[in-house]
């Protein structure tokens, strides 16, 4: 058996092995295992909870990366002595730095879904935060003139360019002003959105407005208004309804919506059909979307009239129906110009509102 004189220890290295009063006393640099690294201990942990009060939350993770051979001269040791020990000394870091965390932030660790992780590098000198991504569902309201989504820059498709500067195409959208008012308020740089439906970008959406979910990614703050109002230059753009989900969706509610469309017959037009609302009422429509996959839907109710050679028509239908091919009859069977017999145009549509059927799931 090797001679434990032969490994002089700290006191914290050495209570880790078993009894410390069974190893010479190695200070600071002598220590053999840790190189005088539990001596910043204390220094360590106030400097995780500087980086930690940086941000909101109520639960945390800590995880640490210990200097290259701190690890390996402890095993070295534990084998050459031929001991079990306690806990390693990257245990002792992680559990030392929790208990104090929770000591001066009175929050709680939890190791599977925490609101922050924080990864404690000595390797490298560094302690990173990471906040776990924040689920914000709201309804929005636009004027027309404001596409709902971001168009990428033609010139570098994303990459960011000296045209752009960010890799979109410059324009207002609901998009770009919803991730740019939520990042202020969250602090985060970056949100990544899901629609419940889309519009174009010269339809106006009435309130209470239309669904979203937005993954805010590395937010340092968890709360939001419950609504908010930005200016686009078109008119405001109105949100509310706003609130945090309590995780990451796996599913989201179908809808249905009820639109107003404009409509524009190729050429004269007499009377309209007698029956036409019975006729398209909860009978299947069917289309091809845009994976090439037919799929059915329903129109719930039609009320159309006249407005001199023009057309003007409030439909409810499920969601995902488009409303332009419903009217036009591009590859949409039924279609509103099959039914009525002559080519029609879809000037515009407005959204009037949205219903959510069920509820989401997580």
């Amino acid at each position: 058996m090797a001679d434990r004189e032969g490994f002089p220890l700290c006191d914290a290295c050495a209570e880790r092995q078993g009894d410390r009063r069974e190893f010479s006393p190695g200070l600071g640099n002598d220590c053999f295992v840790c190189r005088g690294l539990t001596s910043r201990f204390p220094e360590i942990e106030r400097s995780v909870v500087r980086r930690a009060k940086g941000y909101q939350f109520k639960t945390f993770s800590i995880g640490v990366i210990v200097p290259k051979g701190i690890q390996e001269r402890e095993d070295q040791l534990r084998s050459d002595l031929k001991i079990r020990g306690k806990e390693p000394i990257k245990s002792q870091l992680g559990r030392g730095i929790s208990d104090f965390v929770k000591a001066q932030t009175r929050r709680k660790v939890d190791r599977l879904h925490p609101d922050i992780t924080i990864l404690v590098d000595l390797d490298r000198e560094a302690i990173l935060v990471t906040a776990k991504s924040l689920f914000v569902y709201g309804r929005y309201t636009k004027p027309p003139g404001v596409s709902q989504r971001r168009e990428l820059c033609e010139r570098c498709r994303g990459r960011g360019c000296g045209e752009c500067q960010s890799g979109y195409r410059k324009g207002v959208s609901v998009e770009g002003i919803l991730e740019d008012r939520l990042g202020k308020i969250l602090h985060s740089a970056k949100a990544k959105f899901t629609w419940l439906g889309s519009e174009d970008p010269e339809s106006t959406v009435f309130p209470p407005g239309r669904p979203f979910i937005a993954e805010v990614k590395d937010p340092r703050r968890r709360e939001v208004p419950s609504r908010m109002t930005a200016r686009t230059g078109m008119g405001a753009m109105k949100v509310g309804e706003l609130k945090v989900l309590r995780g990451k969706p796996t599913a989201i509610p179908s809808f249905t919506f009820t639109t107003r469309v404009f409509i524009k017959p190729e050429g004269p037009i007499g009377a309209l059909p007698r029956g036409l609302a019975k006729a398209v009422k909860n009978a299947p429509i069917q289309f091809r979307n845009n994976k090439g996959k037919t799929v059915y839907k329903r129109v719930y109710s039609l009320k159309i009239q006249k407005r001199g050679q023009s057309l003007v028509a409030e439909i409810r239908l499920d969601g995902g129906l488009p409303v332009k091919r419903l009217v036009s009859g591009g590859s949409v069977s039924l279609s509103l110009s099959e039914l009525c017999g002559t080519p029609l145009n879809c000037q515009r549509f407005d959204i009037l509102r949205v219903w959510e059927s069920g509820k989401f799931e997580f």
